[in-house]
């Protein structure tokens, strides 16, 4: 699996002048799972997965109740994560 920094790098070389112009719904799912295995432990891709992107809100289905209710915790942690994975604030909100 490709390590998401280096697929950033490739979307900022191709937008113009060097600027992200706006990442896909893939890449910002893909962004939230680093970010939340960054800030939770022992939390792994198939505890969570990224629904839907919707007006800068990032819809999040989680596999058990415990798991919702560490990410609703930790939500605030893991939108500063992705903010600094994705170079600005892409995601406004989590609803899990």
């Amino acid at each position: 699996m490709k390590n998401i920094q280096d697929l950033l790098k490739k979307k900022k070389i191709s937008g113009a002048a060097g600027a992200v112009k706006g990442l896909d719904e893939k890449t910002l799912a893909r962004i939230f799972l680093e970010a939340a295995k960054k800030e939770i432990r022992n939390f792994e891709e198939a505890d969570a997965r990224a629904e839907k992107l919707k007006n800068k809100t990032l819809y999040i289905k989680t596999a058990h109740p415990v798991i919702a209710s560490e990410l609703f915790l930790r939500k605030e942690d893991i939108l500063r994560s992705m903010e600094d994975l994705a170079g600005g604030r892409k995601v406004e909100r989590l609803i899990i």
